[in-house]
């Protein structure tokens, strides 16, 4: 079905939006839900988020609860510790919540047929996969847009109307605090830049000789300390990088809790990222954030907003090669010239720093 012109969701009292799994996925839809909450203002807003990723938007004031939904450990990135729950148990859950709406922010058939068996009398979401008759109204996916806006097409659908786009997020007090005491550093005085190496896919890994170039020339272009993020897998990586360039480095990897982390992150001046979910998480608490790219789409996975950046090189023939599965070495990432990354990140410091 087409978007409608009128608004669906003038009576609805109880949504549903289903946005589970990934750190990037998860900050992304933020936007989404402050538009849908101006909509409904009295509305109940509930969203199905993993049981790790869905941490991002604690404290988020458009939405009443996070509902964790984890039923794998396939996903050892974004799995719970808990007794594993079947398909079903959600199912039949949701459907005792009695929702008026359901938006699938996924794409998986899957996640429509959860939202069927709701029993929601509306239920929105993209035309993939073969699912438009689980859903009410079905939008086109548009590959060629990032993918906040994208998100925008379904909200629409709905004859919701979207007046503002910025990402969001909401650290504690406590959380501050807390982070203060697991990284004493950052009392200290200085420019902090935070860098994030590691990837969770390998393939999105950035050379480290072109990292240990980025870092000296930062280095001698701004004296800083320099805060490395990551998994307690990324420890030895992050050690080798600051032992190699010789810059005053903190290895906060294997340390802090994600939701710390974010605390960390804006306390950083700059940050420079592969492309992965710190890098969403970096631009969504402000801080002007640079995404190395290689086999994903910058246009459609770049930090969102105006003051970060993607790195990427399009001229190199296998870039934004994701959908090419039989790839497996990226000269996207190999071939990018480090100084591209240093040039862009000395701009964007400039830009939001005068």
């Amino acid at each position: 079905m087409s978007a409608p012109s009128s608004n669906l969701l003038k009576n609805v009292k109880r949504i549903l939006v289903i946005r589970y799994r990934f750190i990037g996925d998860t900050i992304l839809t933020v936007p989404f839900l402050r538009n849908l909450r101006h909509a409904c203002p009295n509305a109940v807003i509930d969203v199905l988020v993993g049981p790790q990723s869905g941490s991002v938007l604690e404290h988020c004031p458009y939405v009443n609860e996070l509902i964790e939904f984890d039923t794998t450990r396939f996903h050892k990135y974004d799995s719970g510790k808990g007794k594993v729950k079947n398909f079903w148990h959600y199912a039949f859950m949701l459907r005792k919540r009695k929702y008026d709406c359901v938006f699938v922010l996924k794409r998986s058939l899957s996640s429509a047929f959860l939202s069927w068996f709701t029993g929601a009398p509306l239920r929105i979401g993209y035309a993939t996969e073969g699912r438009r008759f689980l859903l009410t109204h079905s939008v086109k996916w548009r590959k060629d847009v990032h993918e906040v806006e994208s998100l925008f097409d379904i909200l629409e659908a709905a004859g919701a109307q979207v007046s503002s786009r910025e990402l969001e997020a909401w650290i504690s007090q406590d959380e501050s605090q807390r982070v203060e005491q697991l990284v004493p550093e950052l009392k200290d005085s200085g420019m902090k830049i935070l860098i994030h190496a590691a990837a969770a896919h390998p393939d999105k890994m950035y050379p480290a000789e072109n990292w240990l170039k980025i870092l000296k020339e930062l280095n001698e272009k701004f004296s800083a300390t320099f805060y490395f993020s990551g998994a307690e897998r990324d420890i030895q990586l992050n050690n080798e990088l600051i032992a190699a360039s010789g810059v005053r480095g903190v290895n906060a990897a294997g340390r802090l809790s994600l939701r710390e982390s974010m605390a960390l992150y804006s306390r950083m001046q700059l940050a420079v990222c592969v492309d992965s979910g710190p890098a969403h998480l970096s631009a969504s608490v402000g801080t002007p954030t640079i995404a190395i790219f290689g086999p994903t789409d910058p246009n459609r996975w770049r930090p969102y907003g105006a003051k970060h950046q993607a790195v990427f090189d399009k001229s190199i023939a296998c870039a934004a090669c994701a959908g090419k599965k039989e790839l497996t070495k990226h000269d996207c990432l190999v071939l990018l010239n480090p100084n591209r990354v240093i040039d862009a990140a000395v701009s964007v410091f400039s830009a939001t720093s005068s």
